[in-house]
């Protein structure tokens, strides 16, 4: 809280991450874009950020202008947002590179990155597997090389000391997930980060670990299920619902899908802003340590 006023929010975040520039991956974008205000509703998504990092109306001119944006060739940055309060924000945000170019010779694997949030009043009007088939309909047009959706806390986490703040609640809710995209599309490349509700997994790391067959045959805890969405990307599922976790609820299902995907898993160099460093490594290794 500040000042009286939520200034994040634990909600349901969908990412994917594109190991290709921007420039092939524009129209996959814009489609998925597409198929998520056709969910949420033409009108939820009213402002986005302009060039100089104050909100305004998205209108239809304003839309336009985004659309256009999307396919700029090196490096559109494009924030959509609800004008409602937290906890209800509904975003869109989108984090294009051209990866191959001489900017980011330094990244150790820069790649393009899409987030779709809903606030879980959503999930709750629509249940868990309107929020499955939501991610599922956003992945299908995404030449993803993996991808997440469940818990996380998101908002003004870069402001002050929010995020350390935030820290003692994820500690005890290892479920929730908390990242800067902006940051782990400088470094994550084509591994995963691991373990959510919904993994989704591409290539090169499906046929690396020997495909759907290879996963189906390692996990067994009840209620996950493995599912190929096509010859090359498939998506593991872990129950029915997501999970925070906690002391009276265990996450084994999370545990035993982050111990059988860590030869492919990603974990972070940069911690978010404000996590320390000695809370943020444990923290990222919470389901194998």
């Amino acid at each position: 809280m500040r000042r009286n006023r939520a200034v994040t929010q634990v909600n349901v975040s969908i990412c994917f991450y594109l190991p290709k520039p921007t420039a092939d991956v524009a129209q996959a974008i814009s489609l998925s874009l597409q198929r998520f205000v056709d969910a949420i509703g033409i009108h939820a998504l009213n402002y986005y950020f302009g060039e100089d990092g104050e909100p305004r109306e998205l209108d239809d001119a304003a839309w336009a202008t985004i659309r256009t944006k999307l396919h700029h060739p090196v490096a559109p940055s494009v924030i959509l947002f609800t004008d409602a309060p937290y906890p209800e924000k509904i975003e869109f945000e989108y984090r294009g590179k051209d990866i191959h170019a001489a900017i980011h010779r330094r990244d150790p694997g820069p790649v393009c990155a899409v987030r779709f949030i809903v606030p879980l009043s959503w999930m709750n009007t629509h249940g868990p597997d309107g929020v499955r088939k939501l991610a599922l309909a956003l992945a299908a047009p995404l030449p993803f090389s993996s991808g997440h959706a469940g818990l996380a806390v998101t908002g003004f986490l870069g402001v002050g000391s929010v995020t350390s703040e935030v820290v003692p609640q994820l500690v005890q809710h290892p479920g929730v997930d908390l990242m800067e995209l902006d940051l782990v599309s400088c470094e994550i490349g084509t591994r995963l980060r691991v373990p959510h509700w919904m993994t989704f997994i591409g290539e090169p790391s499906l046929s690396a670990m020997g495909g759907v067959d290879f996963l189906r045959s390692q996990l067994h805890a009840p209620g996950t299920t493995v599912e190929a969405l096509d010859a090359s990307r498939a998506v593991v599922t872990l129950g029915p619902e997501p999970l925070a976790g906690g002391p009276d609820q265990p996450l084994p299902a999370y545990r035993e899908l982050a111990r059988v995907l860590e030869p492919w898993a990603f974990h972070a160099t940069w911690n978010p802003a404000d996590f320390p460093k000695e809370d943020f490594l444990p923290w990222d290794r919470r389901f194998l340590d």
